[in-house]
């Protein structure tokens, strides 16, 4: 028996550029979202297209969110207006993008979703904590569908340092000498089959363990394993993705749905 079903899926490395959004929605009410809202917005559109989902109706769809350490870019502009104009000068816009949660609360306004909401800040096992908690919406019969969207910044502080002493950030980083960008992806999966399932998950665990690293990609971000995933779907096959990376063990089993 399958453990829960892929019904659509996307990725992005990179930032999202305007023309990508026409199909979905207006530039204008894209002007002051953040960088890593935009790319997983991006991504959850045609994950959720692909599993026949309307993007502008209400849906029973819960949504578990992966950001890592979050909005980096935002979190240093926030710091930089408190060191330069103090406090109560502070940027207000900055700190709103710089919490974790902004990044839920964009999703669940632009895709009109209505199911449980809940956003994981577990730095390279994000994705992993993601999954899982989103598999717990659907067996508590809270939702539905739920889509996993998995979001990263680019740290400044390691771009700069990481580089020239990569034995230094190896323990913590999956690909210190880079090279270092954003990246996005996105599942929509549910506990029962739809007309758009594309694939049965057979197993997945996450724990931790003491077994030494072996990390499924060197791509320095922490959407390095959701990444990994999109790119063996794409390839239509069965596959088991292991990674191994910070003490913590994620096994995903996937094999191809069959009507």
């Amino acid at each position: 028996m399958a453990d829960f079903y892929i019904n659509g899926f996307s990725s992005l490395t990179g930032d999202a550029d305007a023309a990508s959004f026409v199909p979905y929605f207006e530039a204008r009410r894209l002007r002051r979202m953040e960088a890593i809202a935009k790319n997983v917005l991006l991504c959850s559109c045609r994950a959720l297209e692909q599993a026949g989902a309307d993007l502008h109706a209400p849906k029973d769809t819960g949504l578990s969110v992966a950001v890592g350490a979050g909005s980096l870019e935002s979190t240093c502009k926030f710091m930089d207006t408190i060191i330069d104009d103090g406090d109560e000068l502070s940027s207000p816009t900055a700190f709103a993008g710089s919490v974790h949660n902004s990044t839920g609360l964009t999703l669940s306004i632009f895709l009109c979703l209505n199911g449980p909401c809940l956003t994981t800040g577990q730095f390279d096992f994000s994705f992993a904590g993601a999954l899982l908690t989103a598999r717990e919406f659907l067996k508590r019969k809270m939702c539905k569908e739920a889509l996993v969207a998995v979001t990263e910044d680019i740290n400044p502080a390691a771009a700069y340092m990481a580089p020239e002493h990569p034995s230094l950030f190896a323990p913590v980083l999956r690909g210190p000498k880079g090279p270092f960008m954003r990246a996005a992806a996105a599942f929509v999966i549910s506990d029962e089959p739809t007309e758009k399932t594309l694939f049965s998950v057979t197993d997945f665990h996450f724990f931790r363990t003491d077994a030494p690293a072996a990390p499924c990609s060197n791509l320095s971000s922490a959407a390095a394993p959701a990444l990994e995933a999109v790119r063996r779907l794409e390839q239509g096959s069965a596959f088991t993705l292991k990674d191994v990376f910070g003490g913590a063990e994620m096994t995903l089993e996937v094999i191809p749905y069959v009507k």
